[in-house]
């Protein structure tokens, strides 16, 4: 095959199918995943489609409103800095608890929320009454803590699987994301401040959650006082894209500005 050949063809069946996954097209193009991979660069490059995690999506599918928050386009060898969830599970448990229980009053019969793969948000999903609701999550752990209540309904976002993180991501998981309209999403963070904003330490996640914020009407933040002015990898949005933020404590000397755009509970003031 021809290299102009297999570059239409890697282009139409982006076009066809929204996206596609490296392994897809060299198995489609009888090439190595190595070659796929600088032809999707090049066809990137001369605005033919749009370079993802693992593959790539199509020009139509993609949203323009992810550019205002992401840091720069997912590469194939994107860092992943984030702890494991099991590691995240053990720190901090009993401040976990308290900023999960202060969460359940922003949950309410008919919603349908959202829930990232952040421990917090597990604290929070083994905290929710059995009552009329849909939960949305990429988190496989959430879907287990869930899986006893009759009344829930529960959607997986599907996508690739990270054994690490217990979740699945990428670029089929954002495809599946963009077509829910969610009443409130709960995500929490590895670190934040007003200058630099809220961050995590890895670029599916940051990627991910930016998803996840656009599909939201409500947007709460639940993270401990121990994730201020800490270093993270990636950007996932400013503080004033948030509705609300739960935390355990806030310094009296934090200057969150004249008037900020968000709500601080305090679980304990």
């Amino acid at each position: 095959m021809l290299q102009a050949e297999r570059y239409k063809m890697i282009c139409s069946y982006v076009q066809q199918n929204g996206s596609a996954l490296v392994a897809e097209l060299s198995t489609m193009c009888s090439v190595s995943q190595e070659t796929i991979r600088r032809d999707l660069n090049l066809l990137e490059r001369n605005k033919k489609l749009i370079r993802s995690f693992g593959g790539a999506v199509s020009l139509d599918d993609y949203d323009d409103r992810t550019r205002p928050v992401q840091d720069a386009f997912y590469k194939a060898d994107t860092i992943d800095r984030a702890e494991s969830l099991r590691k995240r599970t053990e720190e901090h448990p009993d401040i976990k608890m308290k900023l999960a229980k202060a969460a359940l009053q922003f949950i309410q019969p008919g919603d349908c929320i959202l829930l990232d793969n952040s421990s917090t948000c597990w604290f929070l999903a083994r905290q929710i009454p059995d009552i009329d609701i849909t939960v949305v999550t990429n988190s496989v752990k959430i879907i287990q803590a869930l899986a006893c209540r009759d009344k829930v309904r529960i959607i997986g976002c599907g996508g690739e699987y990270s054994e690490r993180h217990d979740d699945f991501h990428g670029p089929v998981a954002e495809s599946a994301i963009r077509n829910f309209q969610i009443n409130t999403f709960f995500f929490s963070c590895q670190g934040l401040n007003l200058e630099n904003g809220i961050r995590d330490g890895s670029e599916i996640n940051a990627r991910l959650k930016q998803v996840m914020l656009q599909v939201s009407g409500k947007k709460i933040l639940l993270a401990d006082s121990s994730k201020f002015d800490q270093f993270a990898f990636c950007k996932i949005c400013m503080l004033d894209d948030i509705d609300i933020l739960i935390t355990n404590k806030v310094a009296e000397e934090r200057n969150w500005g004249d008037s900020p755009e968000f709500s601080v509970i305090e679980v304990d003031k």
